[in-house]
Order: structure tokens, then sequence, then C-alpha cells
């Protein structure tokens, strides 16, 4: 057996995680349920039945299972088919010159045709290809096959230095592409459905290109020529030993050599093949409609005949049973289910129960013993008025029915019922404790119980809801209501604690925020009357200074009594003393004996010893 498209197998791990994911949120759920209602949670639970929740999962997930299976398309039981190929035979021939590495043409002529060629091979269908590369020569890299991906390896192999005789021999090229075509007719006697797909720049060094093609138009072989390059030329560039580049290549006079496509000689090329078209590598593309359009032309043949095994499609078990599995997890129901709904609201009480109380009613059922007749018609009445939806007129009714019997308490509690209707909670809660007042009936107190917790919830008192539907489930504890109200009171009375502890924390903090500022403002304040305090002090030192100073006449005369004192107590520089007025005499007479020598010696004719002049 075997898959036609297995990735859709791969889908099936997903189905695995999901039923995982699934078994784990029971699992948290069943929890949850547990410690809201202990061990009595299998009892209160509606549609609780392990067994149908087993099955229905398992037949979802097997139906999934199997219609996956369908969409991989399983297939066995496996027949030999002979398939014959028809199409054409084309042979690509390459040059392979240095002139192909010229970069008139982005990123060269080369690798450019390469890229062409390759889109072109992967667009062919239902014809043969060869491979003829030349450059001074030709050679066959590749016969004629239907196998593209070898055809595509062989084409990125090319290049100048599979040949080392350089030139472009074009003549040689058309030989080489016309004997493969021959040998691949296999008896037919023309090769009307054959071609040549020429890619080369144009410029022969050869010659006697003009023969062969007309050699190829005589055997029925197309030629497509397929210009590479640019008619204004371009450089050759060459490289070392190393890879890098070497500049570009010159000829033998050590003049660059220029390389130009000959678009002149390939139109005449396409005219004596047998007036074909002329394609360019960046103007034309050849994986474009206008070369395939070319091909078809050639027409077509029986290539060879292929034994292959076909296998038969067998989706369609799996789909079968996928699809039937699904419909019966669909159909797969409880019973209990059919006959039970939960509430959809908390603010709604089911009409079933008052479709219930109603039935007690006189005249809506048997009468009962204890009800004057009188009442019967009215609550009657009201209870048609309440069933099409006319709640107030049916309060009227109820009303007078209770005058007329004011001690029956399934009137009470029918009253009850149409008063929540009217969302006149308060008047309704009293109406049901009346009934409980009237009744010691277990199920009539379970179900006023019951009305009024569910009343109190819709009224936004969830403690006192939590409190009478506790009472209700403990004299009556198959009530799948009175447990989902219950865990709705319970849930909502959570979130109003959270709520005002929310509240109240805000309030704490915005307390202590006002503290907090009060007690910067305070803080202010003290530094404020400390900065006032120090301030008066200054100005009262301040003022006690300029007292003590004595006025501006009394310091002048004061400065003058202290220079006074000062002059009398410095003594009197013009006076000297004995000691100094003898050292004074002592050294005028030393000088007065210097002077006395010097005029002697000068007399005689010699300088001065003194240097004194006077």
């Amino acid at each position: 057996m075997r898959f036609a498209q297995d990735i859709w197998l791969y889908l099936v791990p997903v189905l695995l995680l999901l039923w995982l994911v699934l078994r784990a949120a029971d699992r948290r759920a069943t929890g949850r349920l547990g410690k809201l209602l202990g061990k009595r949670v299998a009892d209160h639970v509606e549609n609780a039945s392990p067994r149908l929740v087993t099955w229905r999962r398992f037949l979802f997930f097997a139906g999934m299972f199997l219609l996956l299976l369908a969409m991989a398309r399983p297939q066995w039981g496996a027949s030999e088919v002979t398939v014959t190929q028809r199409g054409s035979d084309i042979v690509i021939a390459l040059d392979i010159s240095n002139s192909m590495l010229a970069e008139d043409v982005l990123p060269n002529r080369m690798a450019r045709a390469k890229i062409e060629l390759g889109s072109f091979l992967a667009r062919l269908q239902d014809s043969r290809v060869g491979l003829v590369f030349f450059a001074g020569s030709a050679f066959v890299q590749c016969p004629l096959t239907l196998d593209y991906g070898t055809s595509d390896i062989f084409l990125k192999m090319a290049g100048p230095d599979m040949l080392s005789e350089q030139g472009t021999a074009i003549a040689s090229a058309l030989a080489s592409s016309r004997d493969l075509l021959r040998k691949g007719r296999e008896g037919s006697p023309t090769g009307s459905f054959q071609a040549i797909l020429l890619v080369t720049d144009g410029e022969d060094l050869e010659g006697n290109w003009e023969k062969e093609a007309k050699a190829c138009r005589q055997d029925g072989i197309k030629v497509i020529p397929v210009g590479v390059g640019d008619e204004g030329g371009g450089l050759i560039p060459v490289t070392d030993s190393q890879g890098r580049s070497a500049g570009f290549m010159k000829d033998e006079q050590d003049n660059v050599v220029m390389t130009r496509l000959d678009l002149a000689s390939l139109e005449k090329l396409a005219q004596l093949s047998g007036g074909g078209s002329t394609f360019r590598i960046g103007v034309d593309g050849l994986a474009g409609d206008r070369l395939f359009a070319e091909l078809q032309r050639l027409g077509r043949r029986d290539l060879e005949d292929r034994h292959i095994s076909a296998f038969q499609e067998r989706y369609f078990w799996p789909l079968l049973l996928g699809t039937l599995f699904i419909a019966l997890r669909l159909v797969i129901r409880s019973r209990e289910s059919d006959r039970l709904k939960r509430i959809s609201s908390f603010k709604g009480t089911p009409l079933a129960i008052l479709v219930l109380v109603l039935s007690g009613i006189p005249g809506a059922g048997e009468a009962r013993a204890g009800v004057r007749p009188p009442g019967t018609a009215e609550a009657a009445r009201a209870k048609e008025l309440y069933v099409t939806g006319s709640y107030e007129e049916a309060l009227s009714g109820f009303e007078s029915a209770i005058v007329l019997a004011p001690d029956d308490p399934l009137i009470s509690l029918a009253t009850g019922e149409t008063l929540f209707q009217l969302k006149r909670y308060e008047e309704a809660t009293r109406e049901f404790e009346r009934t409980l007042n009237l009744t010691e009936d277990p199920e009539l107190r379970s179900e006023a119980y019951y009305n009024a917790g569910t009343t109190q919830l819709a009224a936004g008192d969830s403690k006192a809801a939590i409190e009478l539907l506790r009472s209700s489930l403990d004299l009556k504890t198959d009530q799948e209501d009175a447990l989902f109200n219950l865990e709705t009171a319970l849930r909502r009375l959570q979130q109003q604690e959270q709520q005002q502890e929310e509240e109240n924390q805000e309030e704490q903090e915005e307390q202590d925020k006002e503290n907090e500022e009060q007690d910067q403002q305070n803080q202010q304040d003290q530094k404020d009357q400390q900065d006032q305090q120090e301030q008066d002090q200054d100005q009262e030192n301040q003022d006690q200074e300029e007292q003590s100073q004595p006025a501006p006449e009394e310091q002048e005369q004061e400065q003058e009594q202290e220079q006074e004192q000062e002059q009398e107590q410095q003594p009197d520089e013009s006076e000297l003393t004995q000691e100094q007025a003898m050292q004074i005499l002592n050294a005028l007479d030393r000088d007065e004996e210097e002077l006395k020598r010097s005029v002697q010696k000068r007399l005689k004719g010699g300088k001065p010893r003194s240097g004194k002049k006077w």
C-alpha cells in the first residue's frame, strides 16, 4: 500500500495532541467541581455520563483520523500499464568558448545562457533533450533523454575549460547535433519533429557553417539560433591561477580582444534552415510562449513505450467510515439532555417550574383540599396570561386569587414568580418568605428557597442567595439548576470580595498618600517657622549691635586720642643717641684720612686707591 498525498498524514499527531489536551481539561474541570461539590459531584452535574462522553469523543477522533487517511489517498492493488510517450527531439548546442565569458550581458554570457536554458528545461514536457557543447570543436555531452534533471546537471557543468581547442566552430556544432538527431529517429524516414537550439554569440571563426545549415534543412531538422551578447561588444576578462582578476584577453599583437554578437549571421542561419525566427537572450526569454510556439510546429511522434505500475485508488472506504463516525457522534445524545435544560441566565426562572407550580392550582389540575373555589377561576386566568408573557395582568389575577385564598402557598409561590419576571425583586422575596410560612411540604419549601435564592442573586445579594440555595439543596438534592446558581453565587461573591478588597486597598493607598502629603506639609511648616525664628534672632542681634556702637563724632575723637597716644609712645627719630653720634664721627675721620692719601698720590701721578668720588 502507498499514499499518493502522504502530507495529510503529518496531521495525525495533531489529533493525538488534541486528545491529550482534552483529557487534561477534563481532569482540571473534575477537580474544580470536586472542590465545590465534594463527593456529590457525579450526582449533580448535568449530562455527566462518562460512557457517553467517551463514546462521543472516540467517534469524533476516529472520524477525523479516517478523513485524513482518505485525503492521503491510500492506494493498493498495482497493475502494469503501458504508456506511450509522444513528443519531439531537441538538441541544445551551447557555445562554451572564451568569448562567452564577456560581461556585456549580466552576469556574463555563459551564466545568463545557463539560467535561460534551465528555465526552458523546467517548462519543457514530452520531448527528448540532448546536449552538445562546442568551441573550436564540438562533442556530445548528453544523449537524447527524457530525464530533464540529468540534462540540467550537465548544463550547469558547462565551461570554457571543458575544451582546450578554443574558437567558435558553428559548423562542427551543427554536424554533431545532426548526427545525434539521426541516431534518435529510430526508423523514422524524416526528422520533421527534430530541432537544434543553437546558443552562441555568432562569431564563427572556422566558417563552412552555411553548408551544414543546408544539410540540416535537407534532413528535416530545424535550426533555431539563439544569440547571446550585445552588438556593441564586450571585453573578455581573464583570471590567474588563483582565480583573481588579471585584466582582459589580448591577441598576439597585445591588443585587447573585443567580442560582438553577430546577429546578421544568426538571422541568415535561421533563413537557411527553414525560415525560422532568431531569439536573443536578454531580449527574448527562452521559457516564453514564442519559443514554445515555434517548437509546437515541429509535430510529435511516438518516442517510447514505458511499462509502469498503476495503483488503484482506495480512499473511498476511509472516507465513508469517517463520515459515518462523525454522523454518529452528532446523533448520539443523552436522554436526560432532551428533557432537562439548564437555565441560560441568572435572572431567568425556568418556565417549567412555574407550569409545575400552576398545575397544582385548582382549575389548572385536580382540585386540592383547603382551597376555596372562588379563587380557582382567577388563578387559571392568571396562569394563561403568564404563559403569554402578560406579567402585569397576570400579577393582578394572582393578587385577586390571593384575596380569595390567602392561605394557599401555591398561589403565593406563583405570585412571587410573576413579581420576579417584573424585576420587583424585593416584593418577590417577601412573597417567597410568605410561601415558606404557609407550608411545611419539603418540595414546595425547596422551590420557595430556590426561587428566593435566585431572586437574591438577580438583585445582587450573593451572600443571601448562597444561604437560600443551600437550604433548597438540603431539602432536595437533585436540582441541577440550584447547583448551577449556587456555583454562580459563590463565584460572584468571590469576585465581589476581591473587588471590595481591591477598593479597600486603593482607599488605604490613598489614605497613606494623604498622610504622607500631610507629613511633608507639616515638615515644611516647621522648617518655615524655624527659618522665621532665625531671621527674627538675626534682626534682634543686629539691633543690639547698632545700639552698642557709639556715634560717628565720638568715634573720631577716640581715634584722635589713640593716635596721640601712639605718637607719644614712639621715640623721636630726630634725636640720636651718644653711641650713634660717636660712630658717625669715627666714620668721618676715616673718610678724611683716606681722602688725604688719595690727594697725595694723585699729586705724585698715581691713581687713588679708594673708589670714592667727591
